[in-house]
């Protein structure tokens, strides 16, 4: 259950079996029925999640209810709401769980705790970092200079997986794009 995140660890960081071993134990297993929240906007992120098994969805929802979604997380990803979990701030995006899933969750006072004790774990929180702004520099980029047909094919070539496990509202919000017109999309292609 622990053995991917194991390996993620030691492929970042190299460390010791008792430095590992503290920092394992930080983790706590965490079951996550399909569309529980796991955090509302409102709320201050206060874990860090890694998915052993499912996917979580980080959103946004407008007043009207209309849904935006930033980041879809799959297995072998770590997921929170980063600005929040730093900040401390409350956070304005939601984490749902889109399947069941199995986590692994660190709380922030852990996370930074290993920061203070395990020097090598700073490395850790560069990797999680760097992850979060590529993916997001990556969105913004296909959302600024791809029309929808275009972020739909670019989808299916580079993560088909997205496509097969998400439902068409899910993947429509992901694109930024109405139900509708994924449909017609697909129907084209």
């Amino acid at each position: 259950m622990i053995s991917e995140l194991e390996a993620l660890i030691q492929s970042k960081l190299q460390l010791e079996n008792e430095d590992l071993n503290t920092v394992l134990s930080c983790f706590k297993l965490v079951h996550a029925k399909k569309n529980e929240q796991l955090l509302k906007s409102g709320a201050i992120a206060d874990k860090i999640f890694f998915i052993n098994k499912g996917c979580l969805r980080l959103y946004y929802s407008t007043e009207d209810h209309a849904v935006a979604t930033r980041f879809m997380a799959f297995e072998g990803t770590f997921l929170t709401s980063i600005v929040s979990f730093i900040s401390r701030e409350p956070s304005v995006e939601y984490i749902e769980a889109v399947e069941n899933s199995e986590l692994l969750a660190i709380s922030y006072d852990d996370f930074f705790r290993l920061r203070n004790t395990i020097p090598q774990w700073d490395k850790m929180y560069i990797y999680i970092l760097e992850y979060g702004l590529t993916v997001i520099t990556s969105k913004l980029s296909s959302l600024l200079t791809q029309n929808a047909a275009e972020r739909y094919r670019n989808l299916l070539k580079n993560n088909p997986e997205l496509i097969q496990r998400l439902s068409n509202a899910n993947l429509a919000s992901y694109l930024n794009i109405s139900p509708e017109t994924l449909s017609r999309i697909k129907s084209q292609i």
